[in-house]
């Protein structure tokens, strides 16, 4: 069945029974009505002709979410890997599998408005979030370069006048203690205050033969003070403070894909490192490695925002005004035994300036829009990486920076013929000003070049409304992914943008108890930013193309009062066109097969971490006990069959995921107890693997866990 006919399909299932149903018998908004703003305003999200997947708190919690990371396990279409700590996300098919200084995600991650460019900082636990919004598709227009696949939107909770406070905490396998406290109250009857700390700290499960000891404990801690200053109902200043500081050597926990090391050849070892004891102790299973290397992933990360709105009558004028300064710090034994074949370690720095200014139209006339200016300025560096091999003395092999300053500008606006026809017409206009800067083994002299790149990223949208609360659209619109120096390349040539043309149709419908949408796609994909060996280096270059179609559907059904289901699929044919010399490692390790540098025809290909299928489900009931709410929640995540790597080197077989969490609240709505598990079938999957010429690395996702947890709210 094709994705165009699993609409019609779809269509004709939920049309019959309202198809005679007038906009003034329609029904009116009601409380299972989801407010999205995905158009930079706020509106329904059945009125919204893109593709969004949009989560509550309490649905993360019910289907045992609770790190961004793990977000893939609710959105059908989206894949959030790891790449060595580097948050790499996929959706549609449409992801990064670079990583380096200034080399950013092709799905950009927003938090309160404000855009997160860096990758080693966006896989992040959930604690104050008040919702997550997943825009599907290239989302150019209003978010601007970097959104080629897409857009994460997370909405934390804002500062309320009356006094409130939530305490939670949890305790569960592999000594994992979860802790958040969310407290907020007014000041004055002007002046409010929001203030949440969370802290995450387990022994992890991966069991170092080397140490004695797990390798992969993790510390976390975040803590973020919101102010509300409304000094009349037309003018707010949000002022808000985060700090964020993530120890979790989980992120530099591998174990060797199939046993694949050069540790495997004896005559190779006994050359590198004389009189070293054979054999070499190499676990490929899940739960032990052997590592000798210092092991660490640490992020110290602070940020300030301010969040400006006038409501002018016709219109909102809003500011963001945001400044956020990262550093941490990578230590990794990527031979992945206990031999000192090569350790890694660097310390990569990120600081971001961004301020948007954007005017949205209010009320109900034919014509809404939005539009703003745009300001960004990024610079990443990588002041230094230390590499060991062969157990000889560390050497610092580069210094190396990319610097970025962007301006746009962006107009989107929605005209309504009548009450049934409305036409969105939008467009951005950027320009990206890069430069790099590096030097090959310090101290020696830097070099570096510039160069500005111009893009233009137009969307066009028509949606017919059947009714009040069902619509159906097509859409055009064009994605931009900035170009590039690669620096820790040592590379004066800059890699041109990537370009993505998307056409989508959709359906959507929403009625109190009862939710669907579906779209098909059709994505033409090119000068895809992708690795590619030249001798034994890995260069930066634009090589390939790709086109990417498919279908999502989600379902939402209260089937009685105590009883809802959720269902969500999608189908993603995500192909390369063209990639004639896809980066690869050959070879196992073992004795007469060295690991060495490759290249292969990847045209035709499945694109890196695009599976086919992948779906979800959700069963809610909830009814009274004891006078209070019982509230059960099971879950069930399903993927097909996916590659790390393009050249197919490397997969993940299809694999499930299952949680589930029962809850008791008393009758006074203060206190819930609960029990949780995750991962209750106790599946063996890789989380990521990363190929390297010493070995293959691997690292397996989190064994099956449960718990007990406390919340206290007033």
């Amino acid at each position: 069945m094709t994705a165009v006919s699993l609409i019609a399909l779809s269509c004709a299932i939920v049309a019959p029974g309202w198809a005679q149903t007038t906009p003034d018998q329609a029904a009116a908004p009601s409380s299972d009505d989801i407010v999205v703003t995905a158009q930079r305003r706020e509106e329904r999200l059945t009125d919204v002709p893109i593709a969004i997947a949009a989560v509550t708190s309490n649905q993360l919690a019910g289907a045992g979410v609770t790190a961004t990371q793990q977000l893939g396990q609710v959105v059908p279409g989206l894949r959030l890997d790891l790449s060595g700590g580097f948050s790499q996300p996929t959706l549609r098919g449409v992801g990064s599998s670079v990583a380096g200084a200034g080399l950013n995600a092709s799905v950009a991650t927003y938090v309160d408005g404000f855009y997160r460019p860096s990758q080693l900082s966006n896989n992040f636990d959930i604690a104050d979030v008040e919702s997550i919004q997943v825009l599907k598709g290239p989302q150019g227009t209003l978010f601007g370069k970097n959104a080629t696949g897409g857009a994460i939107l997370v909405t934390t909770l804002e500062p309320t006048f009356e006094p409130s406070m939530n305490v939670k905490i949890s305790y569960g396998r592999f000594n994992e203690l979860r802790t958040s406290a969310v407290v907020s109250t007014g000041i004055t009857d002007t002046l409010a205050v929001g203030f949440s700390a969370q802290r995450r700290r387990t022994d992890g499960f991966q069991y170092n033969l080397y140490a004695g000891r797990n390798a992969d404990t993790a510390d976390n801690w975040n803590v973020r003070a919101k102010l509300l200053f409304k000094p009349t109902d037309a003018l707010s200043f949000l002022l808000t403070y985060e700090h964020t500081r993530i120890n979790d050597n989980s992120s530099a926990t591998y174990s060797a894909y199939r046993g694949y090391s050069m540790a495997n050849d004896p005559a190779l070892i006994e050359t590198l490192l004389p009189g070293t004891p054979q054999p070499v102790v190499i676990p490929q299973v899940r739960g032990t490695v052997n590592l000798n290397a210092p092991l660490a992933f640490k992020v110290n990360a602070d940020g300030i925002t301010l969040r400006t709105r006038l409501d002018l009558g016709s219109a909102t004028l809003t500011s963001y005004t945001g400044y956020r300064d990262e550093s941490v710090f990578i230590s990794q034994d990527y031979d992945a035994t206990n031999l000192t074949l090569f350790h890694g370690v660097f310390d990569p720095q990120e600081k971001t300036f961004t301020q948007e200014l954007n005017l949205a139209s209010n009320g109900s006339g034919p014509l809404q829009y939005v539009a703003g200016l745009y300001y960004y300025h990024d610079n990443s560096r990588y002041p230094s990486y230390l590499a060991t091999f062969n157990g000889g003395a560390p050497l610092n092999v580069f210094d190396a920076a990319n610097y970025s300053e962007s301006y746009a500008a962006f107009l989107d606006g929605t005209y309504s013929f009548n009450d049934k026809l409305f036409l969105t017409l939008g467009g951005r206009y950027s320009i990206d000003k890069i430069r790099d800067r590096f030097a090959a083994f310090p101290p020696s002299a830097f070099d570096g070049a510039s160069t500005t790149f111009r893009a233009f990223t137009p969307r066009a949208v028509l949606r017919y409304a059947i009714d009040n609360n069902m619509s159906v659209y097509a859409s055009a619109s064009r994605g931009n992914k900035s170009g590039v120096f690669n620096a820790t390349g040592f590379s004066k040539d800059p890699v041109k943008p990537e370009k993505i043309d998307a056409f989508e149709v959709g359906f959507k419908t929403s009625r109190p108890g009862f939710r669907f949408e579906t779209s098909a796609f059709l994505y033409n994909f090119r000068n895809l930013q992708v690795n590619r060996f030249t001798n034994t280096a890995s260069i930066l270059v634009n090589a390939a193309k790709a086109r990417i179609y498919g279908a999502d559907v989600q379902l939402s059904v209260k089937l009685a009062e105590p009883l809802r289901i959720e269902l969500g699929g999608a189908y993603t044919h995500a192909r390369y066109l063209e990639f004639p010399e896809a980066p690869t490692y050959l070879g196992t390790g073992f004795p007469g097969d060295p690991i060495r540098t490759a290249s292969v025809d990847a045209g035709g290909f499945q694109m890196t971490r695009a599976p086919d299928w992948t779906g979800n489900a959700a069963i809610t009931y909830e009814t009274k006990l004891a006078d209070g709410k019982f509230l059960a929640t099971a879950s069930y995540y399903r993927t097909s069959r996916f590659f790390f790597d393009a050249g197919h080197q490397t997969e993940q077989k299809g694999y499930g995921l299952m949680a589930a969490r029962v809850n008791w609240t008393t009758p006074d709505g203060h206190y819930t107890i609960g029990v949780y598990g995750e991962n209750l079938t106790d599946t063996k999957y890789l989380a990521q693997v990363l190929q390297e010429p010493q070995a293959i690395l691997q690292q397996y996702g989190t064994p099956r866990t449960y718990g007990v947890a406390f919340e206290m709210k007033f």
